[in-house]
């Protein structure tokens, strides 16, 4: 199965990192020269995605789409004038500029270069309405922070950062159906709150088939705090060579400043 258009997460706010970045958006923090929005796009470019819809909000919006400016892909961007309604709240805008199946990832997470092809696998073998990449044996996670999966054969009943008996770690990479718009709007328009794993919950909820891609210990790593920075650039020097390897095979990285 080919799935050619993406849509990345870049909207959020990065307030547990704001009071020790300033002057850029989170997307764009570098490690080892590379801003972290170009390993994402790089990794799903290597999968054989050729469009990407990038959520932004208005305050991001021109730094990213003057850095992504200078580089030959294909995208378009995406404002969220309401971040602080959540992360699935930039889902579904983004969601309106889809046609069929699609990737969508996080802006801030760096993957070995195998987990976006062995999702793109696992999507011959199974009908689903929404498949998460998950990891059962993670490497670098902080576990308070990261969000849990319980599963039974393969298919997710619940999914949340405060889940006492979990199965897995969503590692931010999903392919989904873009029929799940209409509901997604349904919830959004009775929750302000929108978050991602709400969204996925309900999905749960309403019979859709979710189901997972266990990527089983494929490191990758979520830069959400200044001690994941830290972590990428001294703990996961195998992971961050890897994937700028394949930043520079897609993109280069020479004429990003």
């Amino acid at each position: 199965m080919l799935i050619r258009e993406a849509i990345i997460l870049a909207a959020g706010l990065g307030t547990r990192m704001k009071s020790h970045i300033t002057g850029i958006p989170k997307p764009l923090i570098r490690v080892s020269e590379v801003p972290l929005i170009l390993y994402t796009i790089a990794s799903l470019l290597n999968a054989g995605v050729e469009h990407f819809h990038i959520v932004v909000n208005p305050k991001s919006y021109e730094p990213i789409s003057e850095a992504l400016g200078e580089i030959d892909i294909n995208a378009d961007f995406v404002i969220n004038n309401k971040p602080e309604r959540g992360n699935g709240y930039s889902l579904l805008l983004g969601m309106k500029n889809v046609k069929d199946r699609f990737f969508l990832s996080m802006s801030d997470h760096i993957y070995d270069p195998k987990i976006p092809i062995a999702l793109l696998s696992a999507s011959v073998d199974y009908d689903f309405d929404i498949l998460i990449g998950a990891d059962s044996n993670p490497r670098y996670v902080n576990m308070d922070e990261a969000t849990k999966i319980f599963t039974k054969e393969g298919h997710v009943k619940q999914i949340g950062k405060n889940l006492t008996q979990y199965t897995h770690i969503d590692i931010g990479l999903f392919i989904m159906k873009r029929d799940l718009y209409d509901v997604y709007s349904s919830y959004a328009t009775h929750n302000h709150e929108v978050e991602l794993s709400s969204l996925i919950q309900y999905s749960v909820e309403q019979g859709k088939k979710v189901l997972i891609a266990d990527i089983r210990g494929l490191p990758w790593i979520d830069i959400d705090t200044m001690e994941d920075l830290h972590k990428a650039r001294t703990m996961a020097k195998t992971l961050i060579e890897r994937a700028t390897t394949i930043v520079r095979k897609y993109i280069g990285i020479s004429q990003i400043h």
